[in-house]
């Protein structure tokens, strides 16, 4: 009994670790560990949604790309799909022993073209085949504003079937622009 409970609260402990040492939540590594090409074939362009959140009070984002690749012995493939603003929203938070902050949400969608090229992907023969190994992944790719503060938190949700709502790609990333330009 002993040992069977130290080796709960162990993994229970690496779990909040795990949690801790990564900007993409455990929830959504889990989400998209069963994911797969038929899931992706299935997807309707229309409902995909992105949804952007950080700490400043204006939008700082520009030509917001949703991108897919997929990397494997039999070929490889990496499109991406242009977005555009649907909805935007701006939200003050009054601290008691701090300043006032912000918390700015912005939601996309796939624009026309972007919706176009999406559907033609899914007809890719190479998302067809069965036997294949290989590894794909969603990210979201960005160009600032130039009224972009020199450090920011952001995080990015992505909605592929409104049934299953949205995931975390990553939570409360801190963006810092300073050390971004001198890598």
């Amino acid at each position: 009994m002993k040992k069977s409970f130290t080796t709960i609260i162990q993994t229970l402990a690496l779990l909040i670790l795990l949690q801790g040492c990564s900007s993409i939540p455990l929830s959504t590594m889990l989400k998209m560990s069963s994911f797969d090409e038929t899931d992706f074939v299935n997807l309707k362009a229309e409902d995909i949604r992105v949804k952007v959140r950080n700490n400043t009070q204006e939008n700082v984002l520009t030509n917001n790309v949703l991108r897919y690749q997929y990397r494997g012995p039999e070929g490889a493939i990496d499109q991406s799909f242009s977005m555009e603003l649907i909805k935007e929203d701006v939200e003050a938070i009054e601290h008691w022993f701090a300043d006032d902050s912000y918390q700015h949400s912005s939601w996309y969608k796939l624009d026309d073209e972007g919706t176009k090229l999406f559907k033609e992907l899914q007809k890719d023969p190479l998302l067809a085949m069965r036997k294949k190994e290989g590894d794909f992944k969603f990210s979201v790719t960005f160009k600032l504003t130039g009224n972009a503060p020199e450090r920011f938190m952001m995080s990015i949700d992505l909605l592929l079937d409104p049934e299953d709502g949205y995931f975390t790609l990553f939570d409360q990333h801190e963006l810092n622009l300073t050390e971004a330009q001198n890598d």
